[in-house]
């Protein structure tokens, strides 16, 4: 009985080793990590098509039912929403968080250079614990010419007080104007 088993153990084990090299041609896509945290700090980044109800739904009751999207058609804007909690304030009761977004185009080349810019800075509004919207964040539209596919944006989101960096990675789905599917 134990010889079998060995025999049995050392025949999965071949088998799973020379399925190695094919498992790795078929790596499974990048999954999205929407929510990313260093320390204390936490960031959830967002994407929606209608910044307009995207407000309106985060000034109404808690918890809100946000309009988000991961998929936009030619020629359509979404925006980024940043959401984050527990800035550090410095002495004078100010949080800076800087972010940088890099996006990378569906074959693997840049799509243009990092993006810089202060997510957050100033006057501490939020008790900590809570979720703030930081004000700033980017807009993407595919334009004619540009390619269709998936789209991977890294956003890396500096405490600049504490040096803490969050760095979140999401997937935008760029299709044809009028592709079927969910509504944008």
């Amino acid at each position: 009985m134990r010889n079998c088993l060995a025999a049995i153990m050392a025949a999965l084990l071949a088998s799973l080793a020379g399925a190695g090299p094919l498992a790795a041609q078929q790596a499974a896509p990048e999954r999205d990590n929407v929510e990313a945290a260093a320390g204390d700090l936490k960031i959830i980044h967002l994407w929606t098509a209608d910044p307009a109800a995207f407000m309106e739904a985060w000034a109404g009751p808690t918890p809100p039912t946000l309009p988000t999207a991961t998929r936009i058609e030619r020629n359509r804007r979404l925006t980024q929403a940043i959401l984050y909690v527990n800035c550090e304030p410095d002495a004078a009761g100010a949080c800076h968080l800087a972010a940088t977004v890099t996006i990378t185009a569906p074959d693997g080349t840049p799509y243009g250079e990092p993006l810089v810019f202060d997510a957050f800075k100033g006057p501490s509004t939020v008790a900590r614990g809570n979720i703030g919207l930081a004000p700033a964040g980017i807009g993407l539209t595919i334009e004619d010419g540009e390619q269709l596919g998936r789209y991977r944006v890294e956003l890396a989101v500096t405490d600049v007080n504490t040096g803490r960096t969050a760095t979140s990675v999401v997937h935008i789905e760029a299709v044809e104007a009028g592709a079927p599917g969910d509504a944008l």
